[in-house]
């Protein structure tokens, strides 16, 4: 109410039109006559009002995804630029012991931002947090309504503000202070890291040889940084350990590291891909009329079978006859591409598409007596 007070008196300073979005949680008794109070506040001041009620399960991080979900929704339905929020120098103090608690990396514990993109970067929308300077005790609304839940400690943000915090501050009354001041030196630090780490900022897959040659704590960075453009990629700090040890040794890798995600280090680079993303192929027994296209010569007769490889499949090239796992390791064939599929005629190999076709096959070539597979990538 502060937030929206100042704005108010100041909306013709400032040049801006407001409206005003409200989430009833349902979670208190009282809910329902705080949100029509305020409704009927925005009315007597004719300023346009928006409210959703939140439903399912409740919990801390499903109701901030609801009230984001649909701030982003009315933003854009009604040409609104900016969702402007009461973020206070308090609430800084009690994410960063919160994120402590739960063991966040350094990245954070850097506080928030001031002004930042919102939703989708090309919608052009901003999050601002003008009252990041002031403690909850200098907001001067006369009319607001009191969370009578905020008295409870059933919640960690609850505890931290009415147990841990005040107890903290027992011993050293600059407690909270002292936190915000270690967040904004880890904010300027990670600042100097990600202008450190500027070259990798927008790489797709990261240069092997490159990467080695950054010291290893930057290094240590340079992966964070990578991972996080993956949003919905959840990475525990044993798996993170773990890719970065894989990077730095020798040899080649691919790993499922979730349902949706691969990592994989080839001969060059190391890059996360969407398994959706995998290479396809689509196959015929006549050329395709137009695009780029491979082939496979094989016998007149027998069943074309299409499959992945299997324990023990051999395969002829060059006049020497070899499991095709070793050809893989032989050849150093890209771990991705070893999962390509085999085409097998009478339990003969011959070939992996996009890899390697056997001698049986090239003996074809000219063979008026056979057929031909032909073979791309899928659109």
């Amino acid at each position: 109410m502060t937030l929206f007070n100042w704005l108010y008196a100041a909306r013709d300073l400032l040049n801006i039109s407001l409206s005003v979005a409200h989430i009833n949680h349902q979670q208190r008794a009282v809910s329902d006559y705080e949100a029509k109070a305020l409704q009927d506040k925005m009315a007597d001041l004719e300023i346009p009002f928006y409210i959703a009620n939140y439903v399912g399960p409740f919990s801390e991080e499903k109701a901030r995804d609801f009230r984001y979900d649909f701030f982003e929704r009315i933003m854009k339905k009604y040409h609104l630029t900016a969702l402007v929020t009461a973020h206070h120098k308090d609430d800084l103090t009690e994410n960063f012991l919160i994120r402590q608690i739960r063991g966040s990396r350094l990245r954070h514990l850097t506080g928030m931002e001031a002004v930042q993109t919102f939703g989708e970067e090309r919608q052009g929308l901003s999050l601002i947090r003008p009252l990041l300077d002031f403690e909850k005790s200098e907001f001067d609304a006369t009319d607001y309504f009191e969370d009578a839940s905020n008295a409870e400690n059933d919640y960690l943000r609850n505890r931290v503000r009415n147990l841990y915090l005040p107890a903290f501050e027992k011993e050293n009354p600059r407690f909270s202070e002292n936190l915000a001041g270690l967040s904004d030196e880890i904010q300027k630090a990670m600042a100097i890291v990600a202008y450190s780490a500027r070259a990798y900022a927008a790489a797709e897959k990261i240069d092997l040889i490159e990467f080695s040659r950054e010291i290893e704590n930057l290094q240590y960075f340079i992966l964070q940084d990578y991972i996080a453009k993956f949003p919905a990629l959840e990475v525990s700090k044993a798996q993170f350990d773990e890719l970065l040890h894989i990077i730095r040794r020798e040899g080649q890798y691919f790993h499922a590291i979730s349902n949706d995600y691969n990592f994989i280090k080839d001969r060059y680079h190391f890059y996360i891909e969407e398994r959706s993303k995998a290479t396809e192929f689509e196959t015929a027994l006549t050329p395709y009329p137009t695009g780029n296209f491979q082939q496979i010569d094989l016998p007149a007769t027998g069943q074309i079978v299409i499959r992945k490889r299997q324990s023990g499949d051999r395969i002829q090239v060059n006049g020497i006859d070899k499991k095709l796992r070793r050809y893989f390791i032989d050849n150093k064939v890209a771990l991705k591409k070893r999962g390509n599929p085999l085409i097998v005629v009478g339990d003969v190999v011959y070939g992996v598409l996009d890899v390697v076709i056997a001698d049986l096959s090239k003996s074809l070539k000219h063979d008026k007596m056979k057929r031909t597979l032909y073979y791309r990538e899928k659109r």
